[in-house]
């Protein structure tokens, strides 16, 4: 095969595509023959035909999220389309679905995310996080997971990753400058760069999609309002301690071939100092950081979505970044992906699929003999990581968030627990390059395989599990 394609490049390219199109036919069919077997079953009384015609569409929906057999952001418009031809919801309610605080949110922090790009502040954070911390490869490691942690805070896992992506220039300067492999060195900064972007992510509720969508769940469906303080008070410990697990761990995986990077950070200060800071990078800066003090402040009177848009115009306004920016770095298509995830977990709550599941998982879980308190919250953990891992978090939230808000309600666990722990469970990926998109901006430097992931992945996880069971049996219980 390998001749074939190098004497006929065209003809291997024709195979590689048809070989592509089987397989998105073949989990496009999938889906719609799972949906039809779901709909063929008889109509469970509790359930009712909205509801049933709800569950199908979340399970065909899983199925194409997870095997991406057709774009996402096509699977965020049908939704809406289902919702209304199939499903005969009210097109108002639909769209109200649709619009909503968590949508404009995730639109304003990646419009900031985008500016801060455009001026080149993402290499400015990169030489303020390494000159800080000094040359020692092991403090440069605690300062990459550090750094990217801080920014997860404030943007997805992936905008953060891309924001260190600038340390990973070191690499090639490293190999450059040293006879002997590094490669346990190159994978060590990548995933520092990667993991500390995930173990930052559920500290506030900017640091992803998937903590808007659960805050918006606790609100509209639970009744129980969530401020940006509250929520970095019961999140910030389990990342202050995964920083620290992760920069323990990560050097015992891969032990690092040599221990002083001088050289690497020398060269990253003469990038920065050709480019001249100005104007227009003071004004990104101050913005970002009143609008962080917005959030913290009168999120809840104005609503952060407000806020964050709101400062992507004011820099416009000041001419501080082009519009052009935002239509160039914002990606659009994910937007569209969570309109759909966010009117599919409305819709389940409105038809009563959500309460349906949760009472089908719950009697699951009583014949295990877990019916309430922590270890149903372990349960329902480890049920949404694992979907975690073949779907996006956004998704994974958007889908499970109604059924355990239900599940919450139902059996007297308070609903900030249930709604955190979600949030705080999707968001561990580690071992898969498709579980979040940071991990395949990593996995794209080409330094890294599928076998890496698995290797170092499997022990993050286990750490961070091990770390959000103490927090829930110790911390949390002191704060509701």
């Amino acid at each position: 095969m390998e001749r074939v394609a190098r004497r006929f490049p065209r003809l291997a390219i024709l195979m590689a595509t048809l070989k592509s199109a089987r397989r998105q036919l073949f989990w496009v069919l999938v889906s719609v023959v799972l949906w039809v077997v779901i709909m063929a079953f008889p109509t469970p009384e509790a359930l009712g035909m909205e509801g049933q015609l709800a569950v199908a569409l979340v399970a065909a929906a899983c199925v194409l999220f997870a095997t991406e057999a057709i774009p996402l952001p096509a699977i965020g418009l049908l939704i809406p389309v289902y919702q209304v031809i199939v499903g005969r919801q009210e097109t108002e309610q639909v769209t109200n679905w649709m619009m909503s605080n968590a949508l404009l949110f995730l639109m304003g922090t990646l419009m900031l995310v985008a500016a801060l790009t455009a001026r080149g502040l993402d290499k400015n954070i990169a030489l303020f996080i390494l000159t800080r911390v000094g040359s020692n490869v092991y403090a440069v490691v605690f300062g990459v997971i550090a750094g990217s942690a801080l920014l997860a805070g404030f943007m997805s896992d992936a905008a953060a990753a891309l924001m260190l992506a600038p340390v990973l220039g070191m690499i090639s300067i490293i190999r450059d400058s040293y006879e002997g492999s590094t490669e346990n060195l190159t994978k060590l900064l990548v995933f520092s760069v990667g993991f500390g972007a995930i173990v930052g992510s559920p500290y506030t509720p900017a640091g992803g999609a998937r903590n808007v969508i659960m805050l918006d769940y606790m609100s509209t469906l639970g009744g129980v309002d969530v401020s940006f303080f509250q929520w970095t008070l019961y999140m910030l410990p389990f990342t202050l301690v995964m920083v620290g697990v992760l920069t323990f761990l990560l050097p015992r995986i891969f032990p690092p071939e040599i221990k002083d990077l001088s050289t690497a950070v020398q060269a990253l200060r003469l990038e920065v100092e050709e480019r001249p800071f100005g104007i227009d990078q003071i004004v990104v800066l101050l913005v970002f950081g009143i609008t962080v003090v917005l959030w913290l402040s009168v999120g809840d009177l104005f609503g952060i979505g407000i806020i964050a848009i709101g400062a992507a115009a004011v820099l416009l306004v000041f001419g501080a970044v082009e519009w052009r920016h935002y239509q160039r770095d914002v990606d659009w298509g994910v937007l569209i992906i969570y309109i759909g995830a966010i009117s599919l977990g409305g819709y389940t709550a409105q038809t009563g699929a959500a309460s349906w599941v949760a009472d089908s998982f719950l009697g699951l879980t009583a014949a295990l003999g877990l019916e309430d308190g922590n270890p149903l919250v372990m349960l329902v953990s480890v049920l949404v990581t694992g979907m975690t891992s073949s779907m996006s978090a956004g998704a994974t939230t958007s889908v499970l968030g109604p059924i355990v808000i239900e599940i919450g309600a139902q059996t007297g666990i308070p609903v900030v627990i249930m709604g955190l722990a979600t949030a705080l469970a999707s968001s561990f990926g580690f071992m898969l390059i498709v579980s979040t998109p940071g991990n395949a901006i990593i996995y794209a430097s080409g330094y890294l395989s599928a076998t890496d992931f698995i290797k170092a992945g499997f022990w993050a996880m286990l750490c961070a599990f091990a770390v959000f069971f103490l927090i829930l049996f110790f911390y949390w219980p002191l704060l509701v």
